[in-house]
């Protein structure tokens, strides 16, 4: 049970309201006694939102909302439908609903045939992660190619390593001039050393060495301008980078062509055969980094579903082709590549397993589809509403939802504005529908529907009610619904009538009276025909003269009859209560002795002290009915003997209060829309404030004080 209790909220005072989990607790009020309060509350409180906009005007006290379990503080889930979910959520543009896949498609079968599929997918994934050589290789390769940069049109840039290599001389095989700095050249620190003989150069002003103060002697001037020209710091520092990135890699190398390549590099080889050969170098690199860079970016998961015909394809075209190799076609690169290859050929064969889940879950998303559009086509075309609704499948993980219009002469046609071509009723009708799907896919703990089929015919109610309630695969059927009306209806149906049929429900009536909501239980006996509600009524003795005498009256209105003698009684009850003081046909003549009696008779059958002089002269007075409005508890009997007391005393005309006058006939007069009426009796069905208005009415006349 949950235990719902909502304090200094708009109207409300205090309420307190019983749930029963996994039933359709119905909360039957009238209009005005705070049932879109109470569902707000429990909304905002749900979401951890502030209760601030339900304050009562000019009042400081904080309003509250407080759901519980076995007395324990729960916060639950809620998801409310009203007027706010179909303005915001629904019909925007061309679009019936947002994010359809989740809510019609991605059903838990679906999900759980995906899961496996992803899990054969990964199964498939080439990882070379935990492979040593791979790593090593790729990682030394990527810097490489990162030191020769391409122009757009795809030959080496002449600049940078590219140029170093080509251009400036070998430090392994200097000019002649320069042959006693060969030692030092071959030096893990040469590059440092060149640019310290490049700085001394600059403080040999004096003629005489910067680094030992010897005097310089005559070649000093020529070594030093052919150093200067041949060995640039940064021609050393590219040329020495790079035969240190070779040594990491010459390992995947074929050994002539690993020393041909070093020659290139220690610039033993001429312009023409070192660019050949560093040409070649790169594009080997290139092809190897891009074959690995494509094994390592390939994501099954990324593999859409309209796709997956081509995944053997795709496994094809990550074989690396080693045979076109010059420079890196060594033993242990065809072994590497070898493995992954053949890891590849290997997968291959399941793919057709893959294919085979796909189908199944290209499948499902069929049937789901189908199902969907199937229920909310019935629906529409039960419910009268000449619409088609379609789901689109857009790409994997996505949908689209349109609404067409089903022409007679040009068949269905596609809806851009749908808020725009819907009517109200239309609507609402048809967000129902959808705002059920929509909760059953979000599985909140307690769904609540405000008001939601007040405003139908008694055609669509019915429909909308057994289709949210139904034995269907997707219906509202064992969840935890509170739906709050004020249409008698769904209570009838769900409890006298029993349709839907085994659906779990609980009814109660709302009564609010000066801000204190009570909740009063409604059974299958508290709902009678109307016509045997008047009947039993008009022969209760206990009961009010005045209500006695005017449900007889709308017992006979209710009775279509030729018999005289009870059109006579009709006439002499109509009298009575517009105070007459002799009964006559209304807008005509007036009774003769004999039709009263003959009338009389048979308003005996069940009033049996009924005598017209007596009544009118006794207990139709002013005075009586004054006392009969004073002792009465029930305030729709108590509306009924304040109308025929204005009649009585002359006051009709008075009363400026139109709304009043109005409801006041309503309830008077034969104005019921249900073949079943709750037991006026024992439900106190008029709203407060016009007893509260009857009062001050009498009050303002000087008939009670």
């Amino acid at each position: 049970m949950i235990k719902v209790e909502v304090n200094n909220c708009n109207n409300i005072n205090t309420a307190t309201i019983q749930l029963r989990k996994n039933h359709l607790n119905i909360r039957y009020a009238m209009n005005g006694a705070g049932k879109s309060t109470i569902a707000v509350a429990m909304e905002c409180t749900s979401n951890n939102e502030s209760l601030s906009a339900l304050q009562e005007f000019g009042s400081e006290i904080v309003p509250t909302c407080e759901l519980s379990e076995e007395g324990n503080k729960v916060l639950l889930k809620v998801l409310l439908f009203n007027e706010q979910y179909v303005d915001k959520f629904v019909f925007q543009e061309s679009e019936v609903i947002p994010n359809s896949f989740e809510i019609f498609i991605k059903t838990p079968q679906y999900e759980e045939k995906q899961a496996s599929i992803n899990k054969k997918l990964n199964d498939i994934r080439v990882d070379f992660s935990k492979n040593e050589d791979f790593r090593e290789l790729y990682s030394a390769f990527k810097t490489i190619i990162a030191r020769f940069p391409v122009a757009p049109s795809g030959k080496l840039r002449e600049g940078g390593t590219f140029k170093s290599l080509t251009k400036s001389l070998s430090l392994h095989q200097l000019p002649k001039e320069l042959a006693k700095f060969k030692p030092l050249m071959e030096k893990d620190y040469t590059v440092n050393w060149v640019a310290w003989k490049h700085e001394g150069s600059n403080y040999d002003g004096n003629n005489i060495c910067p680094f030992c103060t010897f005097g310089l002697d005559a070649e000093y001037d020529n070594q030093k301008q052919k150093f200067t020209s041949s060995y640039p710091k940064v021609d050393v520092k590219n040329r020495v980078e790079m035969l240190s990135l070779f040594h990491s890699i010459d390992s995947f190398m074929e050994e002539k062509a690993k020393e041909t390549l070093l020659q290139c590099i220690q610039g033993l080889q001429n312009e023409g055969e070192t660019r050949l050969w560093i040409d070649k170098f790169h594009s080997e690199l290139v092809f190897l980094v891009e074959a690995i860079t494509k094994l390592e970016n390939f994501n099954p998961h990324q593999v859409r579903i309209d796709g997956i015909s081509k995944l053997e394809e795709q496994l094809t075209g990550l074989i690396v082709d080693t045979s076109g190799l010059q420079i890196f076609k060594s033993k242990r690169v065809e072994e590497l590549f070898e493995l992954i290859n053949g890891n590849i050929k290997a997968l291959q064969k399941e793919t057709e397993s893959i294919k085979r889940e796909i189908g199944a879950l290209t499948s499902l998303l069929v049937a789901a589809c189908k199902n969907t559009i199937d229920d909310i086509n019935n629906f529409l075309f039960t419910a009268g509403i000449n619409y088609i609704f379609d789901i689109i499948p857009e790409s994997e993980g996505e949908s689209r939802t349109i609404l067409k219009y089903n022409s007679n002469t040009k068949g269905p046609i596609e809806v851009d504005n749908i808020r725009g071509h819907l009517s109200w009723g239309e609507r609402n009708a048809f967000a129902l529908v959808l705002f059920m799907h929509d909760a059953l896919k979000k599985d909140p703990e307690l769904i609540i529907l405000d008001d939601p089929i007040s405003s139908f015919d008694s055609n669509k109610k019915f429909a909308i009610i057994s289709r949210l309630f139904s034995s269907a695969r997707v219906s509202f059927k064992d969840k935890t619904v509170l739906m709050l009306t004020h249409d008698l209806q769904p209570i009838i149906d769900f409890i006298k009538v029993n349709k839907p049929k085994s659906v779990p429900i609980s009814a109660y009536y709302l009564q609010n009276r000066s801000g204190v909501i009570s909740e009063q239980e409604i059974s299958d006996v508290d709902i009678k025909s109307f016509l045997k509600l008047l009947s039993e009524d008009s022969e209760n003795n206990e009961l009010n003269i005045v209500h006695r005498v005017a449900s007889l009256r709308k017992l006979l209105e209710h009775t279509p009859n030729d018999d005289d003698e009870l059109k006579l009684a009709y006439h002499i009850l109509a009298s009575l209560l517009h105070g007459k003081p002799e009964p006559d046909v209304l807008n005509g003549p007036k009774l003769t002795s004999a039709e009263v009696t003959s009338g009389e008779t048979f308003i005996k059958k069940y009033i049996d002290d009924f005598s017209y002089s007596y009544y009118i002269n006794n207990v139709f007075t002013k005075e009586n009915l004054l006392k009969l409005f004073k002792d009465e508890n029930n305030s729709y009997i108590k509306l009924q003997v304040f109308r025929v007391l204005v009649e009585v005393a002359g006051l009709r005309t008075r009363i400026e209060d139109n709304p009043l006058i109005k409801y006041i006939d309503e309830q008077f007069h034969v104005e019921n829309d249900y073949m079943f009426n709750l037991d006026l009796l024992k439900y106190d069905i008029v709203p407060d404030f016009f007893i509260s208005k009857c009062n001050k009415f009498l009050e303002e006349e000087h008939i009670v004080s």
